[in-house]
């Protein structure tokens, strides 16, 4: 995900290729298709027609694919414009988008940068209290990219003490909040850089007796993050 003045501009990825598409472009898209008409869902949307037109052809040069179809009317008009299969099928991949990010919406965040890169194991790291995070490469990073790490509170679990595991991403911290979420215990915990949310039941929190101001150690899975470029 990207950062833009039109907000938060996501890298779909589209059969082979890499799109860049944000909310302004994806409301013009699908009012394309609702009107049926370029010129009408660019007044709809309010956007210049000319810089509709760029970004269409900005998509379809990205994607190598057509994405808005045309039939030029005669003398008396009748045109029209439609989304094609590939048009349809970018605004589906970015509902689905939309939708995961909107059941996280609060999701840990943590940002910062790749510090390394292990191509064979398709796995990065960034540092956390001077820690290394073992991260999933998935798309195109490099090092020193600035990223923005996804983690979700149910996928952060609690232990007393750290344990001999194949997940490398343990961390201490200490229990700085506690309230009721969801039928869940939703904890603060202070790692020293930042504050995580970790969500565990009513029974894991009795069994560990977690308590304010208790020490404890947090971790997650690398398969369990998801990292964007900002």
């Amino acid at each position: 995900m990207d950062r833009t003045k039109n907000g938060p501009q996501y890298r779909l990825k589209f059969d082979d290729k890499i799109i860049l598409l944000n909310k302004k472009k994806f409301n013009l898209l699908e009012n394309i298709d609702e009107c049926g008409s370029i010129m009408k869902a660019s007044k709809k949307v309010n956007i210049p027609y000319r810089s509709a037109l760029k970004y269409i052809e900005e998509l379809e040069n990205e994607s190598n694919k057509s994405i808005v179809s045309t039939q030029r009317g005669g003398k008396g008009g009748g045109g029209e414009s439609k989304l094609t299969e590939n048009g349809k099928s970018i605004l589906k991949e970015y509902r689905k988008v939309e939708s995961i990010l909107k059941m996280h919406d609060d999701v840990n965040e943590i940002e910062s940068n790749i510090v390394d890169i292990d191509q064979k194991n398709k796995i990065a790291n960034i540092k956390l209290n001077n820690e290394n995070v073992v991260l999933p490469l998935r798309g195109n990073f490099e090092v020193g990219d600035k990223v923005l790490v996804l983690i979700s509170p149910e996928d952060v679990f609690v232990m007393l003490e750290p344990q001999e595991s194949s997940v490398r991403n343990i961390f201490p911290g200490k229990i700085i909040g506690m309230e009721l979420k969801n039928h869940l215990v939703r904890l603060n915990v202070d790692t020293g850089e930042i504050t995580l949310f970790v969500d565990v039941t009513e029974y894991s929190r009795e069994k560990l007796n977690l308590t304010l101001g208790k020490d404890i150690y947090i971790g997650f899975k690398a398969a369990a993050i998801a990292m964007v470029k900002i």
